[in-house]
Formats: structure tokens, sequence, C-alpha cells
């Protein structure tokens, strides 16, 4: 198995090939895979999660308190708290029904940290009876977080989200850092959501400030710049209130290589980096180091994830372009149609065929005209071979829908050769097992 950090290749880290051409991800044939469990087929590599986890806690081992928060957003069921609490993760979850799963799955609630800007009283009063910490995007959450607190007769812990003003180079709707974001307190209104805090102290616990530039980063210095900007608030707020917070959370969004142009920096490195201008920064302001948090999501599940298909169709344009469309598409992976996503493909049952001289792109089966997985690739894929996409173990699940009332595909956690179904496929009976028809509709059947 690779050591190499996960985010950096395309593939998951147990990847072979075997006799025969096969495509083989945590000792499992992936053509076995679909012959058993069905196709399209989401993939997850238990070993590469494992190892991106590992190489977080490495990168940070410098600094003397530290917590990694894995951001449940990319991909959460669950098994996979199950698994991330073994690992010694905490979590980020960002509604109501990401905390029931967490809290259904038995993890730790001192170890889940509620985010969202726009929690509704339901959302914020299972996050206060569970006793998980609260991360107030606003004022008036903190007031409705008091109220419901005095209600339950809790305490709660609370960490405000700031906007840095700092924008990363990736995609603008998945910015969360800059000035005009939906997210969080502009610097300037920290100091009064600190009084607040203070004058609420009865029921909210400060526990420090929280920011999250945005998601498929890859550059260091965005980081670095939050790290300067949240120091210099702490310091204004022991200036001005005399107190020390002591939680320090700068967010995750580290990116992940989805095609050989993508160069992000490895998982070690960016926690490595952040923890020593961390200990800079608090050091030159002579303030007392906080506990450090990162909250990676992409970077520990993403390249772990394998999407399989089963090719279909295919079909010459009259300019000479060819689709061939799979048994999948924007219903079970959305990021291609939405943010222009771009991915790697590959002949999961014939890993040994050449590739074509003109290219081919990989379409999907609903019906928008923008449903392309990949556009203009290589391989030499033909009607019914079976197609791997590459990265696809986040916000491919989380994101997913019913769309042409076709049912989410399953996903099986792959390890030493053992493939284990994490959440079942959706069934044509579950596609309407909330429907219902209204009386007067019965009534004149009956007729």
């Amino acid at each position: 198995m690779k050591t190499i950090s996960p985010n950096l290749d395309i593939r998951p880290a147990t990847t072979t090939i075997n006799e025969l051409s096969h495509l083989v991800i945590g000792g499992c044939d992936t053509v076995d895979l679909v012959s058993q469990f069905g196709s399209p087929l989401w993939v997850v590599d238990e070993d590469t999660i494992r190892l991106a986890a590992k190489a977080c806690f490495d990168g940070l081992s410098t600094y003397p308190d530290i917590r990694v928060c894995y951001a449940g957003k990319a991909f959460l069921c669950t098994a996979m708290c199950k698994l991330i609490q073994e690992l010694n993760l905490s979590l980020d979850v960002v509604s109501g029904g990401e905390l029931f799963t967490a809290l259904q799955a038995g993890f730790p609630a001192d170890r889940i940290f509620m985010h969202g800007n726009n929690k509704s009283a339901h959302e914020i009063r299972a996050a206060v009876k569970a006793g998980v910490t609260i991360v107030a995007d606003n004022c008036f959450e903190l007031d409705l977080i008091a109220t419901i607190a005095r209600e339950e007769n809790a305490q709660v812990h609370v960490l405000l989200r700031v906007t840095p003003g700092v924008e990363p180079e990736t995609h603008q709707y998945i910015k969360t850092g800059q000035n005009d974001s939906k997210f969080g307190l502009p610097l300037d209104s920290v100091p009064e959501a600190v009084k607040k805090c203070l004058s609420l102290k009865d029921v909210i616990t400060l526990k420090g400030l929280h920011a999250h530039i945005g998601s498929q980063t890859h550059k260091i210095e965005p980081y670095l710049a939050i790290v300067d900007i949240l120091a210099d608030a702490y310091l204004q707020i022991k200036n001005e209130f005399g107190i020390s917070l002591p939680s320090f959370d700068v967010g995750g969004g580290l990116g992940i290589a989805y095609t050989e142009a993508d160069k992000p920096m490895s998982i070690e490195l960016w926690a490595e980096l952040i923890a020593n201008k961390t200990k800079a920064a608090f050091t030159e302001r002579k303030l007392a180091l906080p506990q450090l948090a990162i909250e990676p999501g992409r970077c520990i599940v993403g390249t772990a994830g394998v999407s399989l298909y089963k090719a279909g169709h295919m079909k010459t344009l009259p300019d000479g372009a060819q689709y061939l469309s799979l048994d999948g598409g924007m219903a079970d992976n959305p990021r291609p149609i939405t943010y222009q996503a771009k991915y790697t493909a590959a002949i999961a049952s014939r890993m040994d065929s050449v590739k074509r001289e003109n290219p081919i792109s990989l379409v999907g089966k609903y019906c928008e005209s923008g449903d392309i997985i990949v556009k203009e690739t290589d391989i030499s894929a033909q009607p019914g071979d079976i197609i791997a996409i590459f990265g696809t173990g986040a916000y491919n699940y989380s994101m997913s829908s019913n769309y042409n009332r076709t049912g989410r595909p399953a996903c099986v956690l792959v390890k030493d050769g053992q493939a284990e179904t994490i959440i079942e496929r959706e069934t044509l009976e579950d596609l309407i097992k909330h429907d219902r028809i209204p009386a007067r509709f019965l009534t004149k059947a009956r007729q």
C-alpha cells in the first residue's frame, strides 16, 4: 500500500491491478463488486481514510493541544461515524440530520461541533440537549441558544464563526471566507458578539473563534493569513475583555487531486505549517497557546471514494464527437454540472486497454444536457465496460438526489479483500414511500 499523502494521488492508496487486468481497491476486484452489489456503486477504501487521518495528526504533532475535526458534510453515514470515532477524530455537523446520524451511531457528543448559518430552534434544541459544542454564526443565534439553554437548564459551549476576509483560489460557489459571505460574523462585529456571550455567561461558555474560507484549496497562504487575522482578534479580546479564549479553529478545505493537473499540498505539510504558524503568531502576541483545531473533510475521504458505472449506449455526432452513456450521472455526482468539476476515469474491467486517439465524453443518463461526468477522456471505453471515476468520496453521496425519480446507489466499504454495504441501494418502493394521494382523488376513483 502506498504511503504518499492520499490527497496527492488520484486513486485510493490500496489501488492495484490483478491478473485479469481488473481494477482492485481495498483488495476487492471492482468487476466483482459490480456483479455482487450492482451499479452505479460507490466504493470507499477504508485504508485511504486511515492514512489521511494519520497524516493530519502527524502534521500537528509538534503542537501541544490539537483537535482534528472531520467535516461530515463531505460524506456521512453511521458507518463513517464509527470509523472516524475509532480514528480519534471529532466531528463537524451542519444540520439536524447529520447530528441525528452521529448520535444514532453512538458518536461522543463532546466531540461533535454543530455548524450552520441558519440553525432552526429545533436543531439548536437537539444540539443543546445532546451537549455538543455550537459554532454560532451571528448574534441573533446567540440569543436563541441562550433562550433554549435556559429552557433546558443547560450550559452550552460556543465558538464564534468569523468571516476573515480571505479568499482562496477555488470555485466562487465554494468560497466562504470573503467579506460578502453568507457565513459568520464580520471581523468588526466580533467584540459585540463576545460582549453578548459574556452577558449570557449563565448559559453560554465562549470557547473561541472559528473561521473557514472555502473548499478544494491547494495553497497554504490563505490559511496562514487566517491565523494572523484571528490571532489579532484574540489579542483584541484579551485587551478589551481580559479573557484568554482556550480554543482556536482554522477550519478545513484542503483539496485533493482529481486530475493530473491538480497539485494540492500534502495533508501532513498543510497541518504542520498551520501548527507552526499558530505557535509563532500567539507567541509573538504574548498569548497563551490555545487548543488548535482543523476541520478536514474532502482530503480525508475524497480520494478514498470511487464510483463504478456500467457503460451503455455509444453515439457519434455529425462533427465526429463521441458520447458514451453511463448508468448514473448527475443524480449521484452533481459536481460537474454544479461546479464544472473535472474527474479522471479508467476502464475498471480492462485496465490494460490502450488509449484512444480521438477523445470520448462520458455522459450521464439524466435529462440535462449538462449531465457530463467526464468531458473528452482518452480511455478506449466501449458499451458493456465497467467504468471507474476516481475521487468521488466527498460531496457525491452527500449531494446526491432522486432526480428523474431514480434511487441513490449503494455504498460499500472495502478493506483487506472484504466489502460490506454501509448504505443500501434505494429501491423503487423507497422512491414512493413518502408519497401521499389526496383523499378526493381516491374518492373519485371509487365512484
